[in-house]
Parts: C-alpha cells; sequence; structure tokens
C-alpha cells in the first residue's frame, strides 16, 4: 500500500521534505510507521515518544491500522508563550 505521509517543524528539515509518498507493508499500524521513521532518522528517533499522528485530518491512536491512500500528518509537540 502507497500513503502520504507530511512532515511539519523540525521533521521537514530532518527528512528533507515537506511530503513524501511512502510503501508500507498491509496491516501496518501508526506504531510500525513510527518505529520504521525511527529506524532510518536520528532526528525522528528522538522524537518518536512524543509525535501525534493524524491520519486524513484525524488524530489517531498508533495502534490504528493504516490503509492504502491514507495522509498522514506526524504532528510533533509545540510550545509558544
Amino acid at each position: 500500500m502507497i500513503v502520504t505521509i507530511r512532515f511539519f517543524s523540525v521533521l521537514r528539515e530532518a527528512f528533507g521534505a515537506g511530503v513524501a509518498e511512502v510503501e508500507l507493508e498491509d496491516g501496518t499500524t501508526g506504531k510500525d510507521l513510527i518505529a520504521l521513521l525511527a529506524d532510518n532518522n536520528d532526528t525522528f528517533a528522538s522524537l518518536k515518544d512524543v509525535v501525534r499522528l493524524a491520519v486524513n485530518d484525524e488524530y489517531v491512536e498508533n495502534a490504528e491500522l493504516l490503509k492504502d491512500g491514507d495522509d498522514i500528518a506526524i504532528i510533533t509537540p509545540v510550545s509558544g508563550g
């Protein structure tokens, strides 16, 4: 299956793009995707425990099964003053 991943903030810089299409195996969960990205990017690995996933504009739990064509936003923590 093919999914679209949208990176924001520091992750956009870490991956060198704001958007990437990734081929995943059927049955991949959000947790699996996070682990895959962490294995391939040190910056992401340092944030993997605090990112949230939004699939098709809805926040989801990491156990959510991903589907072909999903649009996945990886949200990093934000702070402000």
